[in-house]
């Protein structure tokens, strides 16, 4: 829009006007040298006079120096931009900014991403993020829309076709960035999608680069990491495979709670022990050209690097043994956990385990308003200590060469299953003692004893009435300094396999299997314990009736150092042409209190 030319002439106009000479002159046009003025040219005159005095008097006052400064400025500055065509710059507003229509346009398409095709949106956030971006579209509009008159009005079809040039680059340079990244067209199209700009583009390929190179890294890498060095997965893939191949993957899975599909062998199925073994020298660096099956057996055996004290194929002969023996021991049937505590002692000392009584009720003061002192009782004691059990099995070089991994597995099934069975024999071996009385205690009487501790009910056969009285009976046992009844309920049923039925019968019947007729009577012991043991290491007909034994233990099973499982060890042969296996098992079976059971011979 051109304003230069209506701007000078005002200006020319305004200096001519105050230029203008006040002397009027009388010319007469008809005789020359006359005085006779017509009388309209007088008025004329006059009043042009008065008029060219009044505004040289105005311009004389308001024409200062800075005043004519300024108006040279001015003028200078307009005939510059007259010049070089710009005095659109100077004399009115441009168009938005390219920066100010690019940021217009990139909110308009964040806007219409949160909004759905129907015009709904996906939750109240959503709205609100689409509000927000809006209400910054209105405000650059308003800025644009509060300029000066004179501002040219915005070029709708210029912005929209600069918007979308930019938008053209944005999409054109991430589909060139993901092509270059050697990514899928996938993820073009989901950045576009999500409104990124080319740089948060370029950010998020170079993540996506670093994280398929770590994926991609060979194995080797791993051996930085703990652990998952390359010995350990030969050890760990060959344990497999003689797992597998001794037919006990399956123990194991179940021992561990796994899948069967987790033990997988990989490259080394197929492998013989003596292919294990060969492979080990191979690996440590041992040549084994023209060593026969003996030597290379016993080779592996012995060799080691200076970082290991024992070689990896006695290693790996000794985890594959060692996941034997723990499946076994695990999945062995057991009873003894089910009415017995368990706890750890530190060493094979005798450890203690101390009763305390209570106070009963508190006394009243006397007539003096004094406290009586209460007296307090020693405690009662009872000691715990553990022991070692075990045996020692040879792997010799012969076993080796024969690949008879099924001969290896049997025997540590076996010795596992011999170590739960040592706990459970124990603990029935201690109740058996005195006839079934259990172990003699330091007053010289038996763990279960009517006269000295009145646990022992009048013998019966099994009914809800019998039960009932056992029940009677333990509910009366009083704690150590005698203050006070304990009120104990029976939890568990330890008893013979032949009456276990009858037991079961008895705790689920809703009435009385006892009566007779067709009157029913309520079962008076239903529901009284919550565990049944039939065991045929208790004699038949007694039964055992035991507390919880979280509440008031009475047998004790104590591990040392918390090992609740035997242990395997294993030595390099020496004596023996092969290595020899040990496995331990450091426990000890106590009875620590006779009040939480109750015992009836039964008849």
């Amino acid at each position: 829009m051109k304003t230069i030319m209506p701007v000078s002439f005002l200006v020319a106009l305004v200096a001519a006007i105050a230029a203008m000479p006040t002397n009027v002159y009388k010319i007469c046009a008809w005789n020359v040298g006359t005085l006779k003025v017509e009388p309209w040219r007088r008025r004329t005159s006059g009043a042009v006079r008065h008029a060219a005095e009044s505004l040289r008097a105005w311009f004389s006052r308001l024409w200062t120096p800075q005043v004519l400064a300024t108006a040279c400025l001015i003028l200078t500055l307009l005939l510059i931009a007259q010049q070089t065509g710009s005095a659109e710059v100077l004399l009115a507003i441009p168009p938005l900014a390219a920066p100010v229509a690019e940021k217009r346009a990139q909110l308009l398409r964040e806007a219409e991403a949160l909004r759905s095709a129907d015009g709904s949106f996906k939750d109240d956030a959503t709205r609100q993020a689409f509000d927000a971006k809006m209400a910054e579209i209105e405000a650059i509009d308003k800025a644009a829309s509060s300029a000066p008159a004179q501002m040219p009005p915005a070029d709708d079809a210029a912005v929209r076709a600069a918007a979308t040039t930019l938008e053209r680059e944005r999409i054109t340079g991430i589909q060139h960035a993901v092509h270059l990244a050697k990514l899928e067209p996938t993820v073009a199209e989901e950045m576009v999608k999500r409104n990124l700009s080319l740089d948060q583009a370029r950010a998020e390929i170079f993540t996506k680069l670093a994280q398929k190179e770590h994926a991609e890294q060979p194995e080797t890498r791993s051996q930085l990491a703990v652990g998952e060095d390359a010995r350990d997965k030969w050890l760990h893939g060959a344990m497999n495979w003689l797992l597998v191949k001794g037919g006990v993957a399956e123990l194991v899975a179940r021992a561990t709670k796994a899948d069967v599909a987790t033990i997988d062998p990989g490259e080394f199925r197929g492998f013989t022990l003596v292919d294990l073994a060969r492979d080990t020298l191979t690996r440590s660096g041992r040549s084994i050209r023209g060593l026969n099956k003996m030597r290379i057996v016993s080779e592996a055996f012995m060799r080691r690097d200076i970082t290991q004290s024992t070689s990896d194929f006695a290693t790996l002969l000794e985890n594959t043994m060692h996941k034997v023996l723990q499946a076994a021991y695990a999945t062995q049937p057991d009873t003894w956990r089910r009415f017995c505590a368990t706890s750890t002692v530190s060493d094979f000392r005798a450890h203690n385990r101390y009763r305390m009584g209570s106070f009963g009720a508190l006394d009243a003061l006397n007539e003096l308003g004094e406290f009586k002192h209460k007296v307090i009782s020693d405690a009662e004691k009872a000691t715990i200590t553990a022991s070692t059990k075990g045996n020692i099995i040879t792997v010799s070089r012969q076993m080796i060469i024969n690949d008879d991994m099924g001969a290896f597995t049997r025997l540590l099934s076996m010795l596992g299953r011999a170590a739960g069975l040592s706990v459970e024999v124990d603990v029935y071996a201690l109740l058996a003692l005195n006839a079934g009385l259990g172990p003699t205690q330091t007053d010289l009487s038996p763990l279960f004893d009517n006269t000295a501790r009145g646990n022992v009910t009048t013998g019966a056969a099994i009914s809800a009435a019998a039960l009932d009285l056992d029940r009677v009976a333990m509910a009366k046992q009083k704690d150590p300094w005698g203050n006070e009844y304990l009120d104990l309920r029976p939890a568990v049923l330890v008893t013979a396999v032949e009456i276990e039925g009858t037991a079961r019968v008895i705790n689920a019947a809703q009435y009385d299997p006892d009566t007779t007729g067709k009157l029913q009577r309520p079962n008076i012991a239903n529901g009284l314990f919550r565990d049944i043991v039939g065991s045929p290491r208790v004699t038949t007909p007694r039964r055992y009736l035991f507390a919880d034994p979280s509440i008031a233990p009475v047998l004790e099973v104590a591990f040392l150092e918390g090992q609740t499982s035997p242990v395997l060890e294993t030595k390099d042969g020496w004596d023996v042409d092969g290595a020899e296996m040990k496995v331990r098992f450091d426990y000890g079976v106590k009875d620590v209190d006779y009040r939480g059971a109750i015992t009836n011979a039964g008849q």
